[in-house]
C-alpha cells in the first residue's frame, strides 16, 4: 500500500492548501462547470432515493426538465459520493473524489509502467508525470468528467497482459476498465477504442498472427461484448438521441478549440517554478481559454522522451508508444494548426492554414459532439508517461548514483508541475436558501440573471452557482444547465410568459468579462481570411455549417433563440405556468432599476431578503 499512498501524499501536495478547506471551499472557482459537478453528486442521489432516472431532471428547466442524456454527468463518480453525502455536504465530497483520483490515476499509471520497464523507480515517475501532468491539475479545478483518466492506464495493462497470456481475466479485467472509463466520461472510452485499434494494428503488422490467432480473439471479443452489454443503457439513450435536434458546434466551435502548439512547451500562468511566463501566450491559447489551452508535457518529461526517440527507437518496446503519442498529440490539435494563437499562415498574398487529422473526427457519429480536440492530451500524457519511465529506465541503467539521478529528476518534475497555491474558492451560499429549504411547497425558484447554458452556450445570461444552491434548498429552477439540449427545447422555455422582456432587459447590461470572448473578434477575422483563400467547393461545404455562419455573424443558435423569445405576454402568467414561488435577483442585475421595476410590477413579489445585493422575493399567495 505504500506506493498508493504515496500518491495521495502527492495529491495533497499539488493540491495544497484544499486539504485545509476540505468542508469549506472546491478546486478552481465556484463559477462555470464547477457548481454542475457539484450538483451532479447530489441529483443522482436525489434520484434515485426517490426511484426515478437520472437521467431525466425535472428539478432543472421547470416545467418542462431536461434530458441528460449528454450531460457530463461522471456516473461512477456521482454513485461513489452517494455515501460520502450521507455523512458531509456534496462539495466536501467532491473534494474527497477529486484528491482520490489523482491518487489512483498514479498508482494505475505505475502498475502499467512496472510491467512495461521493469524498474518500480521509472514507474514511480510515470504515475507522477501522469496524475499530475498540468492538463490534469487544470482539470481538477474544474472538469471532473476530463480529470477521471484514472482507469486508462489500466486498461492499456489488461490489453497488453491480454496478449502475452490470452488469459480470460484480462479480458474481463478490461472490460471492466472501459465502463468505469465510459462512466466517468464517454469520450474517454472513444479515445481508448482509438487507442486499441492503433495498438492492435501496430501488433499485427509486427506478428500477425499473434493478433488473428482466435486464442486472443475469443476473449478480445468478450472483453468488447462485457463493455458493450454493461454501457448498453447509456448507448441506447446516446444513439436514440444522435440524429435529433440537439445542438452541435460544428467547425464554428471546434476550429479555435484544438491545442496549441506553443502550449506543449509553454508553462501555465501560477507554475512554482516558471511564474507566470507564459501568461500572455495562455490568453491566445485554444480561443483564449486558458483551462482548455493547457497542455504543458514540462522540459523534464519531454527531455526523457526524447530519449526514447533517439536512443530508444530500435526497442519494440517503446516504439509503439512514440507512435501512439504522436499520433494523439496530432489529434489534439484539432482541425487546424494553431501556432501563437494565430491559424492563418503566409506573407502577403500567399495565406494559407495547416489542416490537421482531426478533420476526419468531426464527421465521426457521436464523437462530433465532443467540441474540444485538446482534450485528446490526456493520451498524449498517458503516452509521455510510459516514455518518461522508458527514458528514466535508460539514464538510471547507466548512473553511478541512480538514487541520486531519480530524486533529481522527480523534483524538476515536480517543481515544474506545481502550481502552489493550488487555486481554490469558498462555497458562500446566501442564507435566504436555507431559509426556503424550509417551505414544503413544491414551488419553482426563478433566479436572475436567467439563462439556459448548455456545453456550447446560453440562451440569456445563466447564473452558474444556480444548481449548487439549489442542493441547499431542493426546489425546482426555472433556468439550469445541461449539456446538450434540444434547440426545440430551449424555445420552449424561452417562450414562457413574460421571460422575453426580461431576456431583453439583461442585455442591456455589460456582459461578464470573458478572456474566450475578448479573443473571439481576432479568431473572427483570422477566419474570414481563411475562408477567403479557400477553393471555391470548400469553401461552399463549410458555409453550409450553420455554426460558422453564426460565428462570422458573432451570433449562436442559442443566443438568436433569446432574442426571438415572444414580447407580448405578461409576466404574471409565469406564475400558473410554472408554479414559481421564489424569486431571487443577483448582482449586478439587483441594482438595475428597470429589471427590478419589471419584476416587482409584473409578479405579485414579497421581499423577505436583501444582502450582499442579493434581494429574494416569495410570490404572494
Amino acid at each position: 500500500m505504500s506506493v498508493p499512498l504515496s500518491y495521495l501524499l502527492c495529491s495533497l501536495v499539488f493540491t495544497y492548501p484544499l486539504v485545509l478547506h476540505l468542508t469549506t471551499h472546491v478546486p478552481g472557482e465556484v463559477e462555470g462547470d464547477v457548481p454542475v459537478y457539484i450538483w451532479n453528486l447530489w441529483w443522482m442521489q436525489q434520484a434515485l432515493a426517490a426511484g426515478i432516472s437520472p437521467l431525466f431532471c425535472d428539478y432543472i428547466f421547470a416545467p418542462h426538465g431536461a434530458s441528460l442524456a449528454f450531460h457530463a454527468f461522471v456516473f461512477l463518480k456521482a454513485f461513489i459520493a452517494i455515501p460520502l453525502q450521507w455523512f458531509t455536504t456534496a462539495w466536501t465530497a467532491y473534494n474527497l473524489l477529486i484528491l482520490g483520483t489523482f491518487a489512483l490515476s498514479g498508482w494505475t499509471m505505475y502498475l502499467l509502467a512496472r510491467h512495461l520497464t521493469g524498474d518500480t523507480r521509472a514507474a514511480w515517475l510515470a504515475g507522477l508525470v501522469y496524475a499530475f501532468s498540468p492538463y490534469m491539475l487544470t482539470r481538477g479545478t474544474g472538469h471532473l468528467n476530463y480529470l477521471s483518466g484514472e482507469w486508462m492506464p489500466l486498461y492499456a495493462l489488461c490489453l497488453i497482459r491480454l496478449l502475452e497470456t490470452r488469459e480470460r481475466k484480462w479480458a474481463l479485467g478490461g472490460a471492466a476498465c472501459l465502463l468505469l472509463t465510459a462512466y466517468c466520461e464517454y469520450y474517454y472510452l472513444i479515445y481508448l477504442t482509438l487507442f486499441t485499434a492503433f495498438y492492435l494494428g501496430w501488433r499485427l503488422l509486427q506478428n500477425r498472427g499473434e493478433i488473428l490467432d482466435p486464442s486472443f480473439l475469443m476473449p478480445f471479443a468478450l472483453m468488447g461484448g462485457v463493455a458493450a452489454v454493461g454501457f448498453a443503457p447509456i448507448l441506447w439513450v446516446l444513439f436514440g438521441t444522435a440524429q435529433s435536434s440537439y445542438i452541435y458546434g460544428g467547425w464554428g466551435a471546434a476550429a479555435k478549440l484544438g491545442a496549441d502548439l506553443l502550449a506543449f512547451v509553454t508553462p501555465p500562468p501560477g507554475s512554482l517554478l516558471y511564474g507566470d511566463i507564459g501568461a500572455e501566450l495562455y490568453g491566445a491559447f485554444s480561443g483564449g481559454n486558458a483551462v482548455e489551452g493547457t497542455v504543458f508535457a514540462g522540459f523534464a518529461v519531454l527531455g526523457l522522451a526524447a530519449t526514447c526517440m533517439l536512443r530508444l527507437r530500435g526497442d519494440l518496446g517503446v516504439r509503439p508508444w512514440l507512435w501512439l503519442t504522436l499520433f494523439f498529440f496530432l489529434l489534439s490539435l484539432g482541425p487546424l494548426l494553431h501556432v501563437g494563437g494565430e491559424f492563418v499562415f503566409g506573407f502577403g498574398p500567399v495565406r494559407f492554414a495547416v489542416p490537421l487529422p482531426y478533420v476526419v473526427v468531426r464527421y465521426l457519429p457521436l464523437i462530433k459532439g465532443a467540441r474540444v480536440a485538446a482534450r485528446f492530451d490526456i493520451m498524449v500524457a498517458l503516452g509521455l508517461a510510459v516514455l518518461a519511465a522508458y527514458g528514466l529506465r535508460y539514464w538510471l541503467q547507466r548512473a553511478r548514483w541512480p538514487a541520486r539521478r531519480t530524486a533529481a529528476i522527480v523534483l524538476l518534475i515536480g517543481l515544474e508541475y506545481l502550481r502552489v497555491p493550488y487555486p481554490v474558492a469558498p462555497v458562500d451560499i446566501p442564507g435566504a436558501y436555507a431559509e426556503i429549504a424550509g417551505d414544503p411547497g413544491d414551488k419553482v425558484v426563478l433566479e436572475v440573471p436567467l439563462g439556459w447554458r448548455t456545453g456550447w452556450g446560453s440562451t440569456g445570461r445563466s447564473l452558474d452557482r444556480q444548481q449548487l444552491y439549489q442542493i441547499v434548498h431542493g426546489k425546482r429552477l426555472l433556468g439550469g444547465f445541461a449539456s446538450r439540449m434540444p434547440e426545440d427545447e430551449l424555445q420552449r422555455m424561452a417562450a414562457l410568459p413574460g421571460l422575453g422582456v426580461l431576456l431583453a432587459l439583461q442585455e442591456e447590461l455589460p456582459a461578464p468579462h470573458s478572456p474566450t470572448a475578448a479573443r473571439r473578434p481576432f479568431i473572427r477575422a483570422q477566419m474570414r481570411e481563411l475562408l477567403e483563400h479557400l477553393p471555391d467547393f470548400v469553401l461552399a461545404r463549410l458555409m453550409r455549417d450553420a455554426s460558422v455562419r453564426n460565428f462570422l455573424a458573432d451570433t449562436s443558435v442559442e443566443r438568436q433563440i433569446a432574442e426571438r423569445a415572444p414580447l407580448s405576454s405578461p409576466l404574471r402568467g409565469l406564475v400558473d405556468a410554472v408554479d414559481l414561488g421564489y424569486v431571487f435577483v443577483h448582482p449586478p442585475y439587483s441594482e438595475y432599476p428597470p429589471i427590478r421595476r419589471y419584476l416587482e410590477t409584473g409578479l405579485p413579489l414579497v421581499k423577505f431578503y436583501e444582502r450582499d445585493g442579493v434581494v429574494g422575493y416569495r410570490i404572494a399567495e
